[in-house]
């Protein structure tokens, strides 16, 4: 069973080959998680179709299942969430980016198809 360190060392290195060998791919903020989930988040509060894009852009690379759940937000009202959950080079890796909806706009049509890695 690995360590703590172990994961996260892994994560690391994966990001590293992630940003080195894919500059084109969006922005995104990194965090790696204790259990060494590396975790990405391209866009908050983005319009609707660069987030799709972005995600898209990233499931090209990784590979996975683009998830899009709608939602009513408290402060933004109609709202998308976006969201890949894959395993990358042995690393468990979330990428995810919301953004509102303005009203009479519509989201393009889901990402969820699964991408080869």
């Amino acid at each position: 069973m690995a360590t703590s360190s172990q994961t996260q060392t892994g994560a690391t290195l994966a990001l590293m080959q992630l940003l080195q060998e894919h500059p084109e791919l969006p922005v995104a903020r990194w965090s790696i998680e204790r259990d060494g989930l590396l975790s990405g988040t391209i866009a908050i509060h983005a319009d609707a179709t660069t987030l799709q894009e972005g995600m898209r852009a990233y499931a090209g690379v990784l590979g996975g299942h683009v998830h899009e759940q709608h939602f009513q937000s408290p402060d933004g009202g109609p709202s998308l969430s976006v969201s890949l959950y894959t395993t990358w080079r042995d690393v468990q890796v979330n990428v995810w980016g919301t953004c509102v909806v303005p009203a009479g706009a519509k989201a393009q049509a889901p990402a969820g198809e699964q991408v080869a890695a």
